[in-house]
């Protein structure tokens, strides 16, 4: 199973960096200069009891030095600034495996990120589309069908399926929903064997973080 979880993570590459960050609750620091924030984004993912049967095990601010870290590539940090990403939280979630039901997703991660304005908002969604849209060495990408749009003023989904990495281990699939709601994008991560990581399972996930978004002022 070690295997499995192993191509699940590269799978979509930078976002599961989260799952070995044990950053502990902290305050939320603003980019200089940015404008005031009306909203928290911790208030933005996914709670614990939202995803019953797993474990909640690590918790993170995100500024536009963690995220271009979380993707290896320190020349994104003057992108995202210039995108004016003012300042995110994310929740990672695991199956806690102790003998019990599997949950669905070997694991779960919920990032909220703040901007300016929504047309900088805009500007990143598109941005991270590309960057997510690339295949991993090995396995395939599909596009998400039917994600429901709920309040969100755009949404788009993509799935990577990897082949067992070795005998008796399933196969992997990792999806990925990236929302934008006004000056806020949200990213939901779910990864896991392919036998359980299904689309409609996914998609559930996914309308509650949008219950999520909806249920806060706009912004």
């Amino acid at each position: 199973m070690v295997s499995s979880r192993l191509a699940v993570a590269v799978a979509l590459g930078g976002l599961l960096a989260a799952c070995g960050d044990a950053n502990p609750p902290s305050p939320f620091p603003q980019t200089p200069g940015a404008s005031p924030l009306s909203l928290a984004p911790e208030s933005m993912v996914l709670r614990p009891a939202q995803l019953p049967g797993y474990v909640r095990t690590a918790n993170a601010t995100v500024d536009p030095n963690t995220l271009a870290e979380q993707e290896s590539d320190q020349t994104l940090v003057g992108t995202f600034q210039r995108e004016g990403l003012q300042v995110g939280a994310r929740a990672t979630y695991s199956d806690p495996n102790k003998g019990n039901v599997p949950t669905p997703f070997a694991t779960v991660i919920s990032q909220i990120l703040m901007f300016t304005d929504a047309h900088g908002a805009g500007s990143f969604y598109s941005d991270e589309q590309a960057r997510r849209s690339t295949a991993p060495a090995g396995g395939t990408l599909s596009t998400l069908s039917n994600l429901p749009l709920g309040g969100a003023d755009a949404i788009v989904g993509l799935a990577v399926s990897v082949p067992a990495q070795a005998s008796g281990d399933p196969a992997s699939r990792a999806l990925f929903a990236i929302i934008r709601r006004g000056r806020v994008v949200a990213e939901l991560f779910g990864g896991g064997s392919a036998q359980t990581a299904t689309d409609a399972r996914f998609l559930a996930l996914v309308t509650v973080q949008e219950q999520q978004l909806d249920a806060q002022p706009a912004s």
